[in-house]
């Protein structure tokens, strides 16, 4: 099944069109097709953990929807995408209610101690969110991402970020801060791979293999 796309069949086309052109000029790490990888995930857990899915899905749909904002900014953004939520989302006729269920899944997406998941809805896409972090995608993302900000693939600046460094100061410890017992199965694949994958790139680095 393609997740994401059953997720869109079930919202309005001209709301997702909106939100993805809220994407251009993203860097490769967060542009429209992360967008797409968390709306399938929150799908497909969704589905085996029994969410209110229309809140859900549109929690995901409009997540990361003022990450451009943010960098103009400086502000954080999810609470620009959770602010803009509501304009779209009071412009469709949502209830009230609804709204702010679907502001409160957004705010609770980052990694923030004074704001962490509460409903399951809010724990479906934080867990989503995350899962696009590990994995092969989330190796290919680490690297992307540390070519966006000019930073070395290996350095021996200890002072330096790399994407190794990202992995075992971040990365290395998500599987074990995911929520739904659905996520954090299919994260031990994930992070078995990644883990795999940077024993191998440091031995590289240093000749042994």
């Amino acid at each position: 099944m393609d997740y994401a796309a059953e997720a869109l069949s079930h919202l309005p086309e001209h709301l997702v069109q909106t939100a993805k052109n809220l994407f251009d000029g993203q860097d490769p790490a967060h542009d429209w097709e992360h967008n797409l990888r968390v709306i399938g995930m929150c799908e497909r857990i969704g589905r085996v953990e029994g969410a209110q899915m229309t809140v859900l899905r549109l929690a995901a749909l409009l997540h990361d929807i003022g990450r451009a904002e943010e960098r103009r900014t400086g502000e954080c953004h999810a609470e620009i995408s959770a602010r803009h939520a509501q304009e779209l989302l009071q412009r469709e006729g949502r209830e009230s209610g609804q709204i702010e269920q679907i502001q409160a899944a957004i705010l609770a997406h980052r990694f923030r101690k004074e704001r962490p998941p509460v409903t399951l809805e809010e724990k479906i896409l934080f867990d989503a969110d995350k899962l696009d972090s590990i994995g092969a995608i989330g190796v290919a993302r680490a690297f992307a991402y540390s070519g966006v900000l000019g930073q070395p693939i290996d350095t021996k600046d200890p002072g330096q970020h790399t994407p190794q460094k990202e992995f075992e100061w971040k990365l290395s410890r998500i599987k074990d801060k995911l929520y739904t017992s659905t996520a954090r199965q299919i994260a031990e694949e994930r992070h078995r791979f990644m883990t795999q994958f940077f024993e191998q790139w440091e031995e590289e680095v240093r000749g042994i293999r």
